[in-house]
């Protein structure tokens, strides 16, 4: 059946009388309205003008604050060129993997720095050296000059001194330490001993090999051969060790070869304390010395230059040597 207009016209009004109820005021419905705009981020004309103010640029605020985007742009550019302008006269890239090898062969390895310190920390637990009195092992200038010419391949000198300073040691053996990770990472085969550490007196054995002790975490071995203890107790020892530094006296160190209980005739790092001056003392270096087959680098120390000097040259067959001052190591000279 059709609807009468009667009921057609009763469902109109009950729409019209239902969207009055739903009607606000239009003041709430401007809040509203305002709020959407808001949240969308579009605001009116006028709403800019009172979030912004006239800049030199826009006098009369017709960009309603916003930025010229193109000339930002510009600006950027031209920094931009500005700060690749040297990168681009060396022709390489920015990210090249040379620029990179060139910073890490300037720069000592986060490991040689993690040997000082676990040197530093093992000599304050002992009391042999006060943190707060002295210098981190790492700022030593002496040792920074010495990396330097280890990782260049050079013998020295440390001149205007007879003995190595505990500062010293710890620099050569970290050296000495990372010198044989990256050889390690580099698939080379090592043969023990890497380091021999000559020194004059059973004293200062056994300060050498405190000194380096701390580097057994990091799976560096010392052995210290002196006088103080008994020769078949040490030929015992070195059966059942192989280490990577070897401090010993010149005159146990000849007994031991004599009776072969150990070999160095592969080492690759010689390093004499004490003055070259007393006869004895230097022929039994030299007796040493000569044992050694292949060409290690050396570094000794002597307050007498000479001497040092006439040996090394003996061994370095030409090649330069570095003398570093330990009063003024920065200004180190060559010579041939």
């Amino acid at each position: 059946m059709g609807k009468s207009d009667d009921s057609i016209q009763r469902r109109k009004n009950k729409k019209s009388r239902k969207k009055q109820d739903d009607k606000v005021s239009n003041r709430i419905a401007g809040i509203i309205a305002a709020k959407k705009r808001r949240l969308s981020g579009k605001r009116r004309m006028c709403e800019g003008m009172c979030y912004s103010l006239p800049t030199p640029e826009d006098p009369f605020n017709e960009r309603h604050g916003k930025v010229d985007l193109v000339k930002k742009k510009k600006k950027k550019q031209n920094q931009s060129k500005k700060g690749k302008s040297p990168i681009k006269k060396t022709g390489l890239p920015r990210n090249s993997d040379k620029l990179k090898e060139e910073f890490h062969m300037h720069a000592p390895s986060k490991f040689l720095i993690l040997c000082l310190k676990t040197i530093q920390d093992g000599l304050q637990q002992d009391g042999a050296f006060n943190g707060g009195e002295e210098k981190p092992f790492f700022v030593h200038t002496w040792g920074i000059e010495f990396w330097k010419y280890f990782t260049s391949g050079k013998d020295i000198i440390g001149t205007n001194q007879a003995h190595a300073t505990t500062e010293q040691i710890a620099w050569v053996a970290a050296t000495t330490a990372d010198a044989i990770s990256r050889k390690e990472k580099e698939g080379l085969s090592i043969s023990n001993p890497f380091l021999l550490f000559l020194v004059p007196s059973q004293e200062k054995a056994v300060k050498v090999r405190k000194i380096c002790k701390p580097l057994k975490a990091l799976g560096i071995h010392t052995v210290s051969l002196h006088p103080g203890a008994s020769i078949d107790h040490q030929i015992q020892g070195l059966k059942n060790c192989e280490p990577e530094f070897l401090i010993s006296t010149p005159e146990r160190l000849q007994e031991l070869l004599s009776h072969g209980a150990i070999k160095t005739s592969d080492v690759s790092f010689l390093v004499i304390d004490g003055p070259l001056t007393e006869t004895g003392y230097v022929d039994a270096v030299e007796s040493i010395a000569k044992s050694i087959s292949g060409k290690p680098q050396i570094l000794a120390f002597s307050d007498c230059s000479n001497s040092s000097s006439n040996f090394l040259m003996k061994k370095s067959v030409g090649e330069s040597i570095c003398r570093i001052p330990l009063d003024d190591p920065v200004n180190g000279h060559n010579m041939a």
